[in-house]
């Protein structure tokens, strides 16, 4: 009796590629390396004194492209995987979460088409609704990059995590975060939550005191 082993599931092939994924993964890095510095390109890369704003997202995309030919070589030279076939759905919703944030979280004009500036086929107008709507918004839409998404699940999901965003980056860290500009979360509950987050900065001031 003979054994006979399982078959190999990497791309085995007589071409020059052997990693088709390693190929496509590097070719996307590339990509988005240039797509950083041509971004960045305007801005001041400044001294070693003096560091400029372009400094940081030049020394990530050549980073990034590094990497990116780095993966490019291996797939000419090491065996690996296939790339095997992928639907739209996935990055369709992803990158329309994204979109559907940045539109809402401040508010937008959405122009259809358009000559010199002017809209061709109308315009609707959003108007800013801050982290409240855009957060579960964004959460729910990605969410549904997956077709086992489950509506109610992840919109409790999306609600637990804009409130713990806006503790977070809104309260804790004081960044200029836009969280109910409309007024759409009741006088009351505003009202606790001040109320809560008073009590907690005494907290932490009575600690401060005690540890001198």
């Amino acid at each position: 009796m003979t054994l006979q082993s399982a078959p190999d599931e990497r791309a085995r092939s007589g071409g020059p590629i052997k990693s088709s994924v390693d190929l496509g993964a590097g070719l996307f890095l590339l990509a988005l390396g240039l797509i950083g510095l041509a971004g960045g390109y305007t801005l001041p890369f400044g001294t070693l004194s003096g560091i400029g704003s372009g400094l940081l997202p030049r020394v990530v995309s050549l980073l990034v492209g590094a990497f990116g030919v780095m993966l490019v070589v291996q797939s000419f030279l090491a065996e690996g995987d296939r790339l095997e076939r992928w639907h739209l759905r996935g990055p369709v919703f992803v990158l329309g979460a994204v979109l559907a944030f940045a539109v809402v979280i401040r508010g937008s004009t959405l122009n259809f088409g358009g000559i010199a500036g002017l809209p061709l086929f109308g315009s609707v107008k959003v108007p800013p609704l801050g982290l409240i709507v855009a957060g579960p918004l964004a959460v729910v839409v990605s969410g549904y990059a997956s077709n086992e998404t489950r509506f109610v699940e992840i919109a409790a999901f999306g609600i637990v995590m804009t409130l713990l965003s806006g503790m977070l980056f809104k309260d804790l860290l004081g960044l200029p975060i836009p969280f109910d500009p409309a007024g759409i979360v009741p006088d009351f509950v505003n009202h606790a939550h001040e109320v809560v987050k008073s009590g907690v900065g005494h907290v932490f001031s009575s600690i401060k005191q005690l540890s001198r």
